[in-house]
């Protein structure tokens, strides 16, 4: 069962389309509901920087809820330079990008952990491991991602549970489309491919993640060779 929250943008909703013929895909979705065709086995209105909320979607998916592979797409991109930066604006970063990861994880855990089987893929992204001005909020939040995502798999890794982390370059869908097309051509040519990645390479880096059982505790860094 392929849990994808986030579930309504650009990458979220092709790995949606992409894995529906090969396993079940339940979705959260926080403002609009998204449309699949065909349907998905379930699509949820869920807050995730809401424990309630999160708690009140695993309950209703419940049914659904069998060797879980988690993945955390959910996140808020809003910029500022960190000595202007408001302290709301902070908060809502971290706590969609962070904290919202923490409770989806947490609340299916135990579920993961009484199957002695899960998988917990989280994205992440270049932002946080190399700071870009104007994103304070934004790389602290994806930076995080990283100590909680080796923590969570030091914690599970006898109980057939791995948890890994994405780290995303720019890629042709997303948030890339907020930025402006002279800024997205600059960003290119820093790229030592020279072109952003295709949602394609994140499905199959996904798929990677999913069949090895050996493999938790990671970020596998996608980027086109970035450093």
């Amino acid at each position: 069962m392929l849990v994808i929250t986030g579930i309504a943008g650009g990458l979220g909703s092709y790995l949606a389309r992409t894995f529906a013929a090969e396993m079940p895909v339940v979705g959260t979705y926080h403002r609009s509901r998204p449309d699949f065709d065909p349907p998905l086995t379930g699509l949820y209105p869920v807050d995730v920087t809401s424990a309630d909320s999160v708690a009140a979607f695993v309950e209703a998916a419940r049914p659904h809820l069998s060797r879980i592979v988690l993945v955390n797409l959910a996140g808020v991109s809003l910029d500022g330079m960190g000595h202007k930066l408001a302290e709301a604006t902070w908060d809502t970063v971290l706590d969609t990008n962070l904290k919202g990861t923490f409770l989806m994880c947490r609340a299916l855990l135990p579920l993961m952990r009484a199957e002695r089987w899960g998988r917990i893929v989280t994205v992440s992204s270049i932002v946080g491991q190399t700071g870009i001005p104007g994103t304070a909020a934004y790389a602290s939040s994806k930076a995080g991602l990283f100590g909680l995502t080796r923590t969570l798999a030091a914690e599970n890794a006898r109980e057939g549970i791995t948890a890994n982390c994405l780290a995303l370059g720019y890629f042709n869908a997303g948030m890339i489309q907020v930025i402006r097309p002279d800024l997205q051509d600059a960003i290119r040519e820093k790229i030592p491919m020279r072109r952003f990645g295709e949602p394609e390479e994140l499905a199959q880096a996904l798929r990677f993640v999913i069949d090895c059982g050996y493999l938790t505790g990671s970020t596998i860094s996608i980027n086109g060779g970035l450093a």
